[in-house]
């Protein structure tokens, strides 16, 4: 287990709040596993409120309850007894304000949110944000490199979504609700006639916002899957489109993550790229956009025949590929 794992479940002193009465456990974000595993072993209910796909399958394949795509206040709504909830840190302040706010307002009687991270990752805006849905926000003594975050007395809050001028943002979704500017480029490079079309990694909805004829959007994350559909773009929540047929689509466009948590990481592609080229129908092209100091010029030219060039900014290239 990770230091700032074992970190995490000392703070919350599983043992003690479980043994004072706590009904129900939650877990917010959960990269390794462990924290559920540790919490599944206690035999209380655990309740697991990540938004990333795989992560949650494994946690439902261990008896935790997976809040899933649905909203988080709305899948809360009602909840009553004693909670401890705990996690990593969320790297985006939209997603720890959808957290404290969805588990402040859920009508636990108790609810303590105990989320740990490294602490040069650690700011007071995150105080401040959960402060707005908590009575008390404190920080744990630290171990190593590591503190918590300890938040206590739920207020009576309700969370509402962010809105733009043509977007929603959920949670933490990438770009809040506005376009981002690679996925702007992306688009301006998309044909008019795109057929039958998959936004790969919808995020926002921002790319396929408003395309004419069969769209539809697909996400590992819940916060974009939901941000998605508050658009009304028809999405789904799955691992790289898994849920559909081969050839299922004739034009795909792809603006690929390249940031696991705080680190940068220009592998996360391959395994969209894979899920493109399986996807895509004969004759099908895929666009993809990507920020042009990482070159994935050579990942895409593994798995397609012809890759172009076809638009470029400062900072963007958007690369045609059949």
């Amino acid at each position: 287990m990770r230091s700032l794992d074992a970190l995490i479940l000392d703070t919350a002193d599983f043992a003690a709040g479980l043994s004072a009465g706590a009904d129900t456990i939650l877990i917010c974000e959960d990269p390794t596993g462990d924290l559920t595993r540790a919490a599944v072993e206690t035999g209380t209910r655990v309740v697991v409120l990540d938004a990333d796909y795989a992560r949650c399958q494994s946690a439902a394949a261990l008896g935790a309850d997976v809040a899933g795509d649905t909203r988080l206040d709305d899948y809360l709504a009602g909840s009553t007894g004693r909670a401890v909830a705990v996690g990593e840190m969320p790297k985006s302040l939209g997603r720890l304000d959808y957290l404290a706010r969805s588990i402040a307002g859920a009508g636990f009687a108790e609810a303590r949110l105990v989320l740990g991270a490294n602490n040069k990752h650690l700011a007071r805006s995150m105080n401040t944000v959960l402060g707005a849905s908590f009575a008390s926000v404190a920080a744990s003594r630290g171990r190593g490199k590591f503190r918590c975050l300890v938040a206590q007395g739920p207020k009576d809050v309700a969370y509402e979504p962010v809105r733009g001028t043509e977007l929603v943002a959920i949670g933490g979704v990438f770009s809040g609700a506005r376009p981002d500017h690679g996925g702007e480029l992306l688009r301006s490079a998309l044909p008019e006639d795109v057929g039958r079309f998959l936004d790969l990694g919808c995020g926002n909805g921002s790319v396929s916002r408003g395309l004419p004829g069969a769209v539809t959007a697909t996400d590992s994350s819940a916060d974009a899957v939901l941000s998605a559909r508050a658009i009304g773009l028809t999405t789904t929540w799955d691992d790289a489109g898994s849920r559909f047929a081969d050839g299922s689509f004739d034009t795909i466009a792809l603006n690929p993550p390249f940031h696991e948590g705080t680190t940068v990481d220009a592998t996360l592609v391959t395994g969209l790229l894979d899920a493109a080229r399986r996807l895509l129908a004969p004759g099908g092209t895929l666009y993809l956009v990507h920020n042009s100091h990482l070159r994935y010029r050579g990942e895409v030219g593994q798995r397609f025949h012809s890759v172009e060039e076809v638009a470029r900014d400062r900072r963007y290239t958007v690369l045609r590929a059949r």
